[in-house]
């Protein structure tokens, strides 16, 4: 698998800045590995938001949503109070399921220090079985990353 690098960024359509702040480091300032998943759920919260998908109107869909699978690659370090942009992007949608991309990238040193990927599944509320995508999902995700960036099934 390729390392991402500067150029990848120019991939995604979305992206939100945050800081770290102190309860996501340790004594020496360095940002707790497990913390890298709070910038990834800000991410993919903040992704929806923006496209106009919230989790009420996933709701409204009918539908429930579960994370399957979850994975951070660490590339450098990150620090206490530095700004961070969280980048963030689908580019798979399936049957039931779709996989979403994120890079976290410091502008000041110009430095990627990490790379997650997230696999969210639609599940039926009641039976907790997957179950095929809200279509209006579905357009609402390819509208905004363009048909031709997403893999289907």
């Amino acid at each position: 698998m390729k390392a991402p690098n500067l150029e990848d960024l120019k991939k995604f359509k979305f992206k939100i800045t945050s800081r770290v702040r102190m309860s996501q480091t340790d004594i020496e300032g360095i940002v707790n590995n497990i913390r890298y998943f709070d910038f990834i759920e800000i991410g993919r919260f903040e992704y929806f938001r923006d496209i106009g998908i919230s989790y009420v109107q996933l709701k409204k869909f009918g539908a429930g949503m579960a994370l399957a699978n979850t994975s951070c690659t660490y590339l450098a370090p990150l620090y206490f109070d530095e700004i961070i942009d969280i980048y963030t992007r689908v580019n798979y949608l399936g049957n039931s399921s779709f996989h979403m991309n994120y890079l976290i990238f410091v502008p000041e040193r110009e430095s990627l220090v990490a790379e997650g990927k997230t696999v969210s599944v639609f599940i039926n509320p009641k039976t907790r079985k997957p179950e095929t995508m809200p279509e209006d999902f579905r357009k609402t995700i390819t509208t905004f990353e363009g048909a031709d960036t997403i893999r289907e099934k």
